[in-house]
Formats: structure tokens, sequence, C-alpha cells
């Protein structure tokens, strides 16, 4: 005989605690399946620090679903007291011609978001540590910042479970199929049958949901850290938008690590991989690389790029994510595709997939992520 539950979440990172958190807050009976353990650094939801930020140039109609977020972070923050959230402003750069800083403006016009917009004199006077030409601009987002990611995930699947959701932490769905008025899960451990089913599995989703496979592509990413040799004096979290190079990030050290390291990466890769064939080695080479973009644009933060990581994008061709029902099904539910800027959204994300799994229908304003849109 199978288990039974409620609704049953494949996948326990960034999106999938939310979305089990969610739906113990509804008070159904909610069961989560994470192969790799609580809060694990296999997939795309780890690196000790994420940036945060409202002020969105990716496409301004995220940003209803960020202030969502942001809302459910603080809200977990402070039903655990587990630090999550850390307000030191997000810094963009760019020459006159950025589309990064245009974008980002536009997004925080159209639903006021507050930014200051600062010109070449007024970034060297602010932050000393970066390299700025003659045309470089700036726009500040004082109230954007970072979030903790393994803090984060590991303080919604803790309160999910004082809500009462149960968390198999070794077990991981294999196949699925709809039958009748419900969802049929088989894992290495047996069967499990719910009336609905979400999908939250990440760089694993092309296996789980095979109508999706064509649309997501794994990429490898490296992160690094910097030992500072001197003080880079104020320094948010930052991202240069470079012309004909992809854009170069970093977040300040964390007061609460108490390291001092410094994180430096390039936002996206060409380095296509597979969920399970991931190199996780960070290779010498890659970390003069960063170290050499360091030298070029934030030069006050020289030291050593002395240790890395890796993680994975999932990526859809448009570069915005699926947050649907899988396609051609009633009761199955997947979030995917987020494309190296999804985990500062995943309490939102997670609240939809929950009403959609319950209700059929959320008023989060999740269209413009319809699987629909790549089925061109």
């Amino acid at each position: 005989m199978p288990r039974t539950c409620d609704v049953l979440v494949l996948g326990l990172g960034a999106v999938g605690a939310q979305a089990l958190l969610a739906l113990s807050r509804r008070g159904v009976h909610a069961v989560g399946l994470e192969p790799h353990g609580r809060a694990h650094d296999r997939g795309s939801s780890h690196g000790h620090t994420r940036i945060t930020r409202h002020a969105y140039f990716e496409h301004p109609d995220y940003v209803p679903l960020l202030r969502a977020a942001t809302a459910g972070f603080q809200r977990l923050q402070a039903e655990t007291g587990a630090p999550l959230l850390h307000p030191c402003g997000v810094l963009l750069l760019g020459g006159p011609g950025s589309t990064v800083l245009a974008a980002s403006a536009e997004a925080a016009a159209r639903h006021g978001v507050p930014v200051e917009h600062l010109d070449a004199d007024a970034l060297r006077r602010r932050f000393p540590a970066f390299a700025v030409e003659g045309d470089t601009r700036g726009l500040l987002e004082p109230g954007a910042g970072f979030v903790r990611p393994e803090a984060a995930t590991a303080a919604a699947l803790q309160r999910a479970e004082a809500l009462g959701a149960v968390i198999h932490d070794a077990e991981g769905g294999q196949s699925w199929e709809e039958e009748g008025d419900g969802v049929c899960v088989q894992t290495r451990a047996g069967a499990w049958r719910a009336r609905a089913l979400v999908i939250a599995a990440g760089a694993w989703t092309a296996g789980l949901v095979p109508d999706l496979a064509r649309h997501l592509r794994v990429t490898r990413q490296v992160q690094g850290w910097v030992h500072a040799r001197t003080d880079p004096g104020p320094l948010p979290c930052w991202l240069v938008d470079r012309p004909g190079e992809r854009h170069l990030y970093g977040i300040p050290a964390d007061p609460l690590a108490g390291d001092g390291r410094y994180k430096i990466a390039v936002h996206g890769s060409d380095g296509q991989t597979t969920a399970d064939g991931l190199d996780r080695t960070v290779h010498p080479q890659e970390l003069a690389a960063l170290a050499a973009a360091r030298d070029r644009w934030v030069p006050g933060l020289r030291g050593p790029v002395a240790s890395g990581a890796t993680c994975m994008y999932t990526v859809t061709p448009d570069a915005h994510f699926v947050v649907d029902r899988a396609p051609g099904h009633a009761r199955t539910f997947v979030a995917a595709g987020l494309s190296g800027h999804g985990f500062k959204l995943a309490p939102a994300l997670g609240q939809a997939l929950c009403d959609l799994a319950l209700d059929g229908r959320t008023d989060l304003p999740i269209g413009f992520l319809s699987a629909a849109r790549l089925a061109g």
C-alpha cells in the first residue's frame, strides 16, 4: 500500500522548502522528499549569501513577487529568530548605455522602489573600492542587501515541521503518474499517493518533468571568496554591467560569519552540465580569472581569492522561471528554470505553488511565468 498525504513536495531546496512551509500554514497534511539532506550544497541553494533587491532589471513584473518574497523572509525571520536578511544595499554599475541600469531604473520608477542615481564623482567619493571611469554611472538601492540561503532553507523546513509537515530527507522521487483524483509517486523507499504533487527539483527537474526538459539548460557556476588585504571601505552588494562580458557581482563580508570573506562571481556561464555530472572541483585557473576581473573592476578589494565553490543554474531560453502546472497535467505543479536569480523570490514562488496545489489558482502575479510561453 502506498503511503498517503494531501500534498507531496519533491525537492526541498529554496522553493520546495518554502512551498512545504506554505502548505503547512494552510493546515494540510504535507510531506517533503529531499534525497540530498537538508539545506545541502549539491544544487543551487547554497553559497552563504545571495543578493536580494527590488529594482529589478530582469523584468519589472517580478517586483510584486519580490515584495511578497521579502515579506516572507521577514515573517520567517520573526517566527524562528533566525537572522536571514542583511540590508546592506545593492549598487549597480555601468556605462551610459547600460541596459542593466536603464531597466533597473524603469522597474524602480514603475513600482516606487527607492533608489539613488550616482554619477562618477559620487561613486568615487562614496565607494572608493571600484574602478570608476569618467562615464560610469551607478544605481544604489539602499533597502536591498543579501539573504543567507542555507539558513533560510533550514529555517523554512524547521518551521514547516513545527506546523505539522513531515520531511524525509534521504528520499527522492523517481517517477510519478496522475491517476484518477490523485498522483502516485515512486521512490526507492516505496510509493506515495497524494491529492497533488509539487515538483521543485532544481537541476534535476528535466528527469522528472520530461515535457520541460528541452527548455531547461543546466550550467556550472563558480563563486569565489576574497580575503581582502586592506579595508575596502563602504561596500554594499554590487554588480558591474561589463561591456561585451557577463555581469560581475559581489557580496560584502557577512558580519555574522566573522571570517572577513567577500564573495565574487560572474553571473552566468556557457559551461553546460547535468545535475549528476557536475564537476564540483574549483580549479586554480578559475580562481585566477575571478581575481583578474576583481583587479580590473574592484581594485580596492585586492587580496587572495583563496576559496571557491560550484553551484548550478537551470536556465530557460528567456531566462525567466516556469511556475505552473506541469504541461498536460491537472494535479502536478512545478517551479523550474530559476536561471540564477530565483533564490530571492523563493517565499513567493513557494506560496504560489501552495495556492495552485490547493486552490488551482493564486493571487500572486505569475502569469508571465507560465509554461505555455515556451511551447512555441
